[in-house]
């Protein structure tokens, strides 16, 4: 069986025909596809949030690896806390010789928008952040917090 590859060039590709006939070509074209990717995945760093509850509390945690405090804002308003920063690319490895073959992480600016219940006592809200994770503490008012009805 005989397989015959044709390729029309007039075709578009998600990369441009880039044949190399020598190791110093290859490199630049490794260089101008990974140039492509990074540019690419900017702007779509999307932290990932979990969001339990008791009692007494809300408690949102946001995973921010790479971060700090003051990359990130937290405000709440009309029973919606918003949480928004950027993560940003760190190109001084570039100066150092460092050239990156596969980047996965995203970067970026970010907004996450959560609706809370009216029940949270917004001026008693607080956040810490270490590691890399961001913890927000939404106390519940003692009136509207309910109570549990036993049942007989």
């Amino acid at each position: 069986m005989e397989v015959t590859i044709m390729r029309n060039r007039n075709l578009p590709t998600m990369f441009a025909d880039r044949t190399t006939t020598d190791v110093d070509s290859l490199s630049s074209w490794m260089d101008r596809v990974f140039d492509e990717v990074i540019n690419r995945n900017s702007g779509t760093f999307v932290p990932t949030l979990n969001v339990s509850e008791t009692d007494k509390t809300f408690e949102i945690s946001v995973a921010l690896p790479g971060m700090s405090r003051d990359d990130v804002d937290i405000h709440y308003e009309n029973d919606v806390l918003t949480i928004s920063g950027e993560r940003q690319w760190k190109h001084e490895d570039k100066e150092n010789g460092r050239r990156y073959h596969r980047v996965e992480s995203g970067y970026g600016s970010f907004s996450r928008s959560l609706p809370l219940p009216n029940i949270v006592d917004a001026d008693n809200i607080s956040a810490s952040f270490e590691n890399g994770e961001l913890i927000i503490t939404a106390p519940k008012l003692k009136e509207k917090a309910g109570k549990k009805i036993e049942v007989k």
